[in-house]
C-alpha cells in the first residue's frame, strides 16, 4: 500500500468519525432541547467540556502534566492495584522477553510483515498528526465542538505521553532486540539517541490517540474496537519487526492509555447539584424532565 494512499485513508477515517457523529445527532425538532440538555448535564457532572485552541488549552499541557506526575500522592487503593498489575505484567514479560522474541522471529512470515508494515504507520506522527489537524479544521468550519475537542485532546495526549516516553528512554537506554544483545542490557541515563528500546514510541503514539478517540466516540460501537485494534496491531508490529521487546510495547501502551484517560478526566466539568431540570422538546412531547441523583 502506497504511503499517499495510507495518508488519505487515515484522514478519511477521522473525518468520517466527525460526519458519523453529526448523523447520529437528534432530529431537527429536538435540536433545541439537545443543546440545553447537553449544557445542563455538563454542569451536573462528568460530561465533556468544550476544549478550544486558546491560552487555557496551551497552559493545560503544563498543569495536566504536573497533575499526572503528582497523581500517586492522591491514589486510592484501586489505583495502586492497577499500577501494581501493570508493573507485574511488565516484569513478567521482561523476564520472558528473550524467549518471546525468539518465538516471534521464528514464526515471522510475509503475512505478518505486511500487517506490521501497515500497522506501523499508526504509530508514526508523520501520518497520524495530519489527520488530527484535518479533524480539527473540520470541527472548526462545521462548528462541531466535539470534533475539535477530540483533535485537541488527542494532540495533548500524544505530546504528554511522548514526554513521559522520551524521559524514560533517555533514563534507561535499553538495547533493542535487533542489535543481537540481551534484553537485560541497559546503558543508563544519557542524552544520546542510541539504544532507546524501552518504552516503545510507536506504541505510545498509537495508544495516546486511539484512547482519546475510543473514549470520546464510545457511543459509536465500531469506533472503540477499531481504534484499540489498530493501536494493538501497531504495538505488535514493533515486536514482529524485531525493533522492540514485548515488555517495551506493553508498558508503553499502558502508560499512554492511562495518560490519555487522565487528560480526558481533567477536561470534564466538576459535579454540580444532584437535582437537574431538563427541557424536553421533540416531535411528540414538550415539557420538563426532573432528575435527582441519590
Amino acid at each position: 500500500m502506497k504511503m499517499a494512499t495510507v495518508k488519505i485513508l487515515l484522514i478519511s477515517v477521522l473525518l468520517i468519525i466527525g460526519f458519523v457523529d453529526v448523523s447520529l445527532s437528534q432530529s431537527p425538532e429536538a435540536k433545541q432541547s439537545s443543546d440545553c440538555l447537553d449544557q445542563t448535564i455538563q454542569a451536573k457532572g462528568g460530561k465533556a467540556e468544550k476544549v478550544e485552541l486558546d491560552k487555557g488549552y496551551c497552559k493545560g499541557y503544563i498543569t495536566d502534566t504536573k497533575s499526572i506526575l503528582t497523581s500517586p500522592l492522591r491514589w486510592e487503593r484501586a489505583d495502586w492495584m492497577k499500577a501494581s498489575l501493570i508493573a507485574g505484567i511488565t516484569l513478567g514479560l521482561y523476564a520472558c522477553d528473550e524467549n518471546t522474541q525468539d518465538w516471534v522471529q521464528e514464526n515471522r512470515n510475509d503475512t505478518s510483515d505486511d500487517i506490521a508494515r501497515f500497522a506501523k504507520i499508526f504509530g508514526d506522527g508523520k501520518y497520524t498528526l495530519p489527520p488530527l489537524a484535518g479533524l480539527f479544521l473540520y470541527g472548526h468550519f462545521s462548528e462541531n465542538s466535539k470534533a475539535r475537542r477530540v483533535a485537541l485532546l488527542s494532540l495533548e495526549s500524544y505530546v504528554v505521553s511522548g514526554f513521559f516516553t522520551l524521559s524514560i528512554k533517555f533514563a534507561g537506554h535499553r538495547h533493542r532486540p535487533g542489535e543481537a544483545d540481551s534484553p537485560y542490557v541497559w546503558d543508563g541515563p544519557g542524552l544520546y539517541r542510541e539504544n532507546q528500546s524501552f518504552p516503545s514510541g510507536h506504541a505510545q503514539s498509537a495508544f495516546s490517540i486511539a484512547t482519546v478517540i475510543a473514549s470520546e466516540y464510545s457511543d459509536i460501537e465500531v469506533i472503540p474496537p477499531l481504534a484499540y485494534g489498530l493501536a494493538t496491531l501497531t504495538a505488535l508490529s514493533r515486536v514482529n519487526d524485531n525493533a522492540h521487546w514485548s515488555s517495551d510495547v506493553f508498558f508503553s501502551s499502558a502508560l499512554s492509555y492511562f495518560t490519555a484517560k487522565a487528560i480526558i478526566r481533567r477536561h470534564k466539568k466538576d459535579k454540580g447539584n444532584n437535582l437537574i431540570v431538563l427541557p424536553l422538546i421533540d416531535s411528540k412531547y414538550t415539557g420538563l424532565l426532573l432528575s435527582y441523583q441519590f
